[in-house]
């Protein structure tokens, strides 16, 4: 065999060599599929590597490429996307654990006696993982015909230090009551602060109420 033969068979395997390398053949000689994102090719198929998917390994999957875990939600373009009640670059914050706790209050209604020194309790809800439960807030002992017997329920505000008091009736009659409400640490001393609208026939009262933390 002479040189020249022995150097063009040489030529042609290496060639070959290459072309398999970086190229994926398909099926029953099917076209080549190129395997990019540094995918390989194995049995006419290519094997992606991690965070990588498709036929040729062209789709990004970045919550895999970045080892993104959500504790309590799903990830979408690398980024954790909470469920309701939680926040956190991965979702395992409670959002409302921050508002749980017993407040030393003063309560100020225009119009209704302002009384101070009693407590109100802003207590985890049962039923919603993302709801608080305030008992005592304008409370029937404070205000004997206008106040509520029933606790009021907020929703707390995902990754905000504040919450809503949505509409409702917590005795379940004409009486109604809505607002919002915050939280501030001032010298590690959590204080509160709730803005609300409460309603009685056609009488309409707006008032406040304010304190600090004084237990869990």
């Amino acid at each position: 065999m002479s040189k020249r033969i022995i150097f063009l068979l040489a030529l042609s395997f290496s060639l070959l060599t290459i072309t398999s390398c970086e190229e994926c053949r398909g099926l029953l000689g099917g076209d080549k599929v190129p395997c990019s994102n540094g995918g390989s090719c194995n049995d006419g198929e290519c094997d992606c590597l991690k965070g990588y998917a498709g036929s040729s390994c062209e789709e990004v999957d970045s919550c895999d490429l970045l080892d993104v875990t959500c504790v309590r939600g799903y990830c979408e373009t690398g980024n954790c996307f909470c469920d309701s009640g939680f926040e956190g670059e991965d979702c395992s914050i409670e959002s409302r654990k921050k508002f749980l706790g017993t407040y030393n209050v003063i309560e100020r209604c225009p119009d209704l006696d302002t009384t101070w020194g009693y407590n109100i309790v802003v207590e985890r809800n049962i039923l919603d993982g993302a709801v608080v439960n305030i008992a005592n807030l304008f409370s029937f002992d404070n205000y004997p015909i206008n106040g509520y017997f029933s606790i009021v329920e907020a929703t707390a505000d995902q990754g905000a230090e504040s919450f809503t008091i949505k509409n409702q009736k917590p005795d379940d009659g004409e009486k109604g009551i809505n607002g919002s409400g915050s939280i501030s640490v001032v010298d590690s001393v959590t204080n509160i602060n709730i803005i609300y609208t409460t309603t009685n026939g056609g009488r309409t009262f707006n008032c406040s109420c304010e304190g600090n933390r004084i237990g869990d």
